[in-house]
């Protein structure tokens, strides 16, 4: 602790100390303790309390006050935890009878009904349990039954933490004496120093017994959170015991088939299936999954379903039953079998169940949403479908989406409920996610499959008034099966003769999310076929160029952003081929020259940040083309002077990408001389000069945006390190006009100031080189005296006279300075510290302990009660 803060503690534990005083806010309070955790972390503990003894006064003061504030007690509560962790800190504690007051009699208190309190209380009893003193002061003292009641507490905060600090009761002794797995018998043989243990440990196991078997269903509730919490993290001995005892009423609460249970009876299933439990067949661990799987509500048995497929252990045939049920719906309503087995395998009740779901609107598009879903996490993995055709999968997707275009389906008795989903923008979106999954399936590769596919996509994408979300999904869906399939010829003719005509259309739709959602396909298909020449010949002929060359001046910013890129990605395509477009030169200038016009004068950031990344974009490809080198020192320009600090930052990409290309070594020249390096350098620098990128990046150095700030400092760094490998900084041949500029005051002050300091040092060097002079006359002979006089006084005299000249020089300097050379700028900077600066998070200073604590203080000094902004 320094040496402020060790003197503001006090101070600030005396306000809070005292009810009279304006208590401040929790967020401040809980930063307290993160900064006492931080500090018994770094230290023994024992120095902390013996040298800072207004902590234990404090909280015996608390305590012991008859009007302390419920905030402050639960803080005080806290506090003591932390604090005990350590042992030297918890005999000391004990010692002074402070766990004593703190932890103990509570509960017959009138203040024990404020659920801040209790939090508290348990808050601190957990931030004890470190160690065995600490677990010996739970055992003795009998808080165990008050924490058991506290899992029924009427608060969801309260009764969470008493299941947390319970499992770790349960699980503590992991690597210590085992309990005796022989019985389940309080009277457990065990050694004499965990009898404590063991006495309390068999009254949380038998209350957890005693609940589960209990009529209550919160009661029952608390049992299972606690069993889910203690299975994963206590040792197999326990562990085979809680199971044993907790197999029976377990069994009896899955075949009552309670809908409100199910959920957490598979939470508890779930987590002892992924333990050494579930390959002991007497744990019925499997048995009791089926079970659940057939019983409650569809939706729930379709959730469970998707707990069991995802778990690794579990045998194929529980998965295979798994996987049916969240394929039924689907299955049911399109007639398609999904998988290698007979349809007539469906369990009967649950069909009969499914059947009546389907009548009612809401709950079936709801279940078939959510089956289409987990359809969707499941192909991420294909081994999770077992005896599953993903083909037919698909084909039955294709089948429903189709219905909710409004296609009859198949008649069965599901047929009734295909009303439901025309039209259904849920249940559409969730097919076409389910779709663009399913694409990456090797199984779905034959030609009619495809075919099915994009008729189907083609079908919604042509759809007269689509909602513009079901568009979006449908655009991404058709390019995950048009990337796919990209080694098949059809694809070419699909995107000549069917989705190129409908893009037309979509990129001049009324609704701006529209014609959002298609240049943004337009970029992506376009940057993934960037080296297609094939792509590009449909792509040439196809009229859309000259769209999104229109879709510039869109009213919509968004849109005009997402041309920006499509354009951008267009002609990055057409300049990677080899035998340029016929008008490529004037469309690559009108493009350029639209895109510097966006950059200067929209007046939304979104498309002036996409120009930017698209000249970065443009500039890293292997064939840059000439309109380039026109325009990159305007685009630079008007990217540093923008108000929004993203142009600003991209911008400094772009200067980045050209400074690698300027400044970087021939990759093929092994051994190049030192004169060359230094050539091929100074002729890189004059050319960024002449772009201004160094004026962009010491105006991006003094911006008041830290990102922006942060990147220039990291490119003037890189730049001083490339220079000093081939040049001393000495070097002077890069000047500069800077004034006029905006950070020209900033330079220029830290330049004098880096002179002054040196001159000070020349100062004081030239002061003891005069007394080590003066000492050496005074030993001389009086006779030599005179020659060494002449000697050593003219030149300090001439030196003097010279510092003088240029004191005085500099003085108006700030005035008369107007040119500076590169290395003197990049001298001036501490680029180091302003790094290290600019590397600490905007609220370094006032989320400090000090901060905070005056913080406290000056809430305490005002005479109503304000909001401390611990921000």
């Amino acid at each position: 602790m320094d040496s402020e803060c060790a003197a503001l503690l006090p101070l600030v534990l005396s306000v809070l100390a005292d009810p009279k005083q304006s208590l401040p806010d929790d967020t401040s309070l809980e930063k307290l303790l993160d900064w006492f955790r931080e500090l018994i972390g770094r230290n023994d503990g024992l120095s902390f309390l013996q040298q800072q003894t207004c902590v234990l006064e404090f909280i015996s003061n608390v305590c012991k006050s008859e009007t302390t504030d419920p905030t402050m007690l639960s803080f005080t509560f806290k506090l003591t935890g932390l604090l005990a962790v350590n042992e030297n800190n918890y005999r000391v504690l004990q010692e002074r009878g402070v766990l004593v007051c703190v932890f103990e009699s509570w509960s017959v208190s009138d203040m024990w009904d404020n659920a801040t309190i209790r939090s508290g209380w348990l808050q601190g009893l957990s931030n004890m349990l470190q160690h065995q003193s600490a677990m010996d002061f739970i055992c003795k003292t009998g808080l165990t039954r008050l924490i058991l009641q506290l899992q029924a507490d009427k608060s969801l905060f309260v009764s969470t933490l008493a299941h947390q600090l319970l499992a770790r009761i349960l699980s503590f002794h992991e690597t210590r004496e085992p309990i005796n797995d022989s019985d389940v018998d309080p009277g457990l043989a065990v050694s004499a120093e965990n009898r404590d243990w063991t006495s309390v440990t068999m009254e949380i196991v038998n209350h957890v017994f005693k609940t589960l078997a209990s009529d209550s269903h919160n009661q029952v509730l608390q049992g299972l959170r606690l069993l889910t919490l203690t299975i994963p993290h206590c040792q197999a001995p326990l562990r085979g015991m809680l199971w044993r005892g907790a197999l029976g009423p377990l069994e009896v609460l899955v075949n009552a088939g309670s809908s409100s249970l199910t959920q957490p009876i598979m939470e508890l299933l779930q987590t002892a299936a992924r333990t050494s439990l579930l390959s002991q067949s007497e744990n019925r661990i499997e048995e009791l999954m089926e079970a659940v799987l057939s019983g409650g509500s569809l939706r729930t048995a379709v959730m469970c379903a998707m707990a069991i497929v995802q778990l690794e252990n579990c045998s194929e045939n529980l998965k295979r039953k798994a996987t049916k049920v969240i394929l039924q719906p689907l299955q049911c309503l399109t007639e398609w079998p999904v998988s290698s087995q007979d349809a007539g395998d469906t369990d009967e009740m649950q069909y009969a169940d499914l059947v009546l779901e389907l009548k009612h609107k809401a709950s079936f598009i709801s279940l078939l949403s959510l089956c289409l879903s987990c359809v969707a996490d499941l192909i991420q993995t294909e081994s999770a479908f077992v005896d599953v055709h993903l083909q037919l999968v698909t084909h039955s997707v294709l089948a429903l989406l189709r219905i909710c275009l409004g296609e009859n389906p198949a008649p069965s008795p599901c047929s009734r409920a295909a009303a439901h989903l025309i039209g259904c923008c849920k249940v559409q979106r969730c097919g076409l996610d389910t779709l663009a999954c399913l694409s990456t399936c090797e199984s779905n590769v034959s030609p009619e499959l495809r075919s099915d596919a994009f008729r189907v996509l083609l079908q919604y994408l042509q759809h007269p008034d689509p909602d513009a979300t079901v568009l979006k999904k449908a655009l991404q869906a058709t390019l995950r099966w048009t990337c796919v399939c990209s080694h098949s010829p059809d694809v070419w003719s699909f995107i000549h003769q069917d989705l190129f005509p409908v893009l037309k259309k979509r990129v001049c739709d009324v609704r701006w999310e529209v014609r959002d959602s298609s240049l943004e396909f337009i970029t992506q298909l376009t940057s993934h076929f960037t080296d297609n020449s094939s792509y590009r010949k449909v792509l040439e002929s196809s009229g859309l160029v000259s769209l999104v060359q229109s879709s510039l001046s869109d009213s919509e910013a968004y849109v005009r952003a997402s041309a920006v890129s499509a354009m951008g990605q267009l002609l990055t395509s057409f300049s990677q081929q080899g035998e340029p477009l016929n008008n490529m030169a004037s469309l690559q200038e009108q493009a350029v020259t639209c895109l510097v016009d966006i950059l200067g004068q929209d007046t939304e950031g979104f498309p002036r940040r996409a120009v930017v990344k698209v000249f970065t974009t443009w500039l890293t490809q292997p064939l840059p083309f000439p309109e380039l080198d026109q325009s990159l020192s305007t685009v630079l320009l008007l990217g540093g002077d923008d108000f929004d600090w993203e142009v600003k930052f991209y911008t400094l990409e772009l200067a980045e990408v050209l400074m690698e290309k300027m400044l970087s070594q021939c990759p093929y020249a092994a051994d190049v001389c030192a004169s060359t390096k230094k050539t091929r350098l100074t002729r890189g620098l004059c050319k960024l000069k002449e772009l201004g990128v160094f004026g962009v990046l010491f105006k991006g150095l003094f911006d008041c945006d830290r990102p922006v700030s942060q990147k220039a400092c990291d490119l003037l760094l890189r730049l001083r390190e490339v220079m000093s490998e081939t040049q001393p900084l000495g070097d002077h041949s890069l000047i500069f006009e800077i004034q006029g500029q905006l950070w020209d005051k900033e330079i220029l002050q830290r330049h004098l100031e880096k002179q002054m300091m040196r001159k000070t040092e020349q100062s004081n060097e030239r002061l003891k080189s005069s007394r080590r002079l003066e000492d050496t006359d005074t030993a001389l002979d009086r006779d030599s005296k005179e020659p060494v006089d002449d000697v050593t006084e003219s030149p300090a005299e001439t030196e003097n006279d010279e510092c003088d000249r240029s004191e005085k020089a500099n003085t108006c300097t700030p005035n008369r300075l107007r040119e500076m050379s590169l290395a003197d700028m990049l001298r001036s900077v501490d680029l180091e510290e302003m790094q290290r600066t600019l590397s600490l998070s905007s609220d370094h200073m006032v989320n400090s302990a000090k901060s905070l604590m005056e913080d406290i203080l000056s809430v305490a000094q005002q005479a109503e009660e304000n909001t401390v902004d611990c921000y």
